[in-house]
């Protein structure tokens, strides 16, 4: 099979002899020509390398005979037309060059797992380290490559960087946020974040300095930290509990009547450009358009069999706007206003809303809106107590 192969590769040629054979096949193998596929009788005959074809002339020449070639095989005649066409022999060449040279490089960056990053963070903490696509892959290390990402994002948990031909993998799974351990080794009170009646209290660690029905007010203390014995000792803890009280919230929110709205005058500017290993070519020759433009873009990235190639197209459209002012009707002030107020609701913790009363009034064009509301709400907040350390 492999003599097979080196025989079409290097190519071949049958031809005949008129003459004497017997004396032209002595004078060959007297030369050590190499012949097989011999024949006798009325056309004899034998195979012969293309490139040794040239040696066969000076034993024709002694033993008086001639000789004619009947068939040719292998590469060489089959690409023989190549020779008219050095441009195009010359372009496969220069094309297969390229891409051995790109084979060796960094086509795209796939990312998994990712939640709370974006991928915009994530591909600029990659430019930093220098995994990018045109980046060669000899020049990445991923172990390197792992721990320099790790340091950037301490949320992730673990990460892993994978070169699979000329892609590489970015695997990471984002952790729960570490919860600070020494809060609770620090001694601390609770007290009251709003004023209010208590309606229940639960206490976890500490002394509970109020009870059921009591009227407290802000700030004030609601379970201490520092805890007497029945033997007179003094220890300070980190307190911690729930104290539910019935409390009345006042949400305001002031919407102006009138606001800056942009409009589009109809003009539209559209700039293409293609993306090679990250560098941009541009397609368009417009200049990008000042202040008084919009853009919009899309860029659609190439696949293969579901792989990123280092090619992208980019379009740009840019619309002309112009800036106006705009009278809001009452409802839609008052609609921006009560979603304003329930914002201010959804920050409180524990908040539940029993009741609530509207105030609505309008002076120098200005929407003011108040809610009144009876609410239940956990009012506990940790207080750190300071200790002085002794001299």
């Amino acid at each position: 099979m492999l003599v097979q192969l080196a025989r079409w590769f290097w190519g071949s040629a049958r031809f005949r002899v008129e003459g004497s054979a017997e004396r032209f096949f002595n004078h060959c193998a007297r030369r050590e020509i190499a012949l097989w596929g011999m024949q006798a009788g009325d056309a004899p005959g034998a195979w012969i390398r293309a490139g040794q074809y040239r040696e066969l002339l000076a034993c024709a020449h002694t033993a008086r005979c001639r000789l004619r070639v009947e068939e040719k095989r292998g590469l060489p005649f089959q690409t023989y037309w190549l020779r008219r066409r050095k441009g195009l022999a010359a372009g496969a060449v220069i094309g297969a060059l390229i891409l051995a040279v790109l084979s060796q490089q960094i086509w795209c960056v796939q990312a998994e797992g990712l939640q709370t990053i974006t991928r915009r963070e994530l591909d600029a903490a990659c430019r930093e380290i220098g995994l990018v696509p045109g980046a060669w892959k000899s020049a990445v290390d991923p172990l390197q490559a792992e721990q320099q990402l790790m340091l950037r994002f301490p949320n992730v948990s673990w990460l892993t960087v994978n070169t699979q031909g000329s892609a590489a993998y970015i695997k990471l799974s984002e952790g729960v946020e570490k919860p600070d351990m020494d809060a609770w080794k620090r001694p601390g009170n609770v007290k009251a974040a709003a004023a209010g009646q208590i309606l229940r209290v639960e206490v976890f660690e500490g002394e509970a300095l109020v009870s059921e029905g009591d009227a407290v007010t802000a700030d004030q203390l609601l379970i201490s930290g520092v805890v007497e014995d029945t033997f007179g000792n003094v220890t300070l803890r980190h307190a911690a509990g729930r104290i539910f009280a019935s409390t009345v919230r006042e949400f305001t929110a002031e919407v102006p009547m009138t606001e800056t709205v942009k409009e589009e005058t109809g003009a539209v500017l559209t700039r293409r450009c293609a993306e090679v290993f990250g560098l941009r070519l541009p397609l368009t020759l417009a200049a990008e358009p000042g202040a008084g433009w919009e853009r919009a873009s899309v860029r659609t990235v190439l696949r293969a069999n579901g792989v990123e190639l280092p090619v992208a197209w980019l379009e740009e459209t840019w619309a002309q706007t112009i800036e106006r002012e705009r009278i809001l009707t009452p409802e839609e002030a008052l609609a921006a206003a009560r979603a304003e107020v329930q914002e201010q609701k959804s920050s409180l913790k524990s908040l539940t809303v029993l009741s609530e009363e509207e105030q609505i009034s309008e002076e120098n064009g200005v929407l003011r809106y108040t809610v009144r509301a009876q609410c239940e709400e956990d009012i506990a907040v940790e207080a750190e107590i300071l200790v002085n350390s002794p001299n």
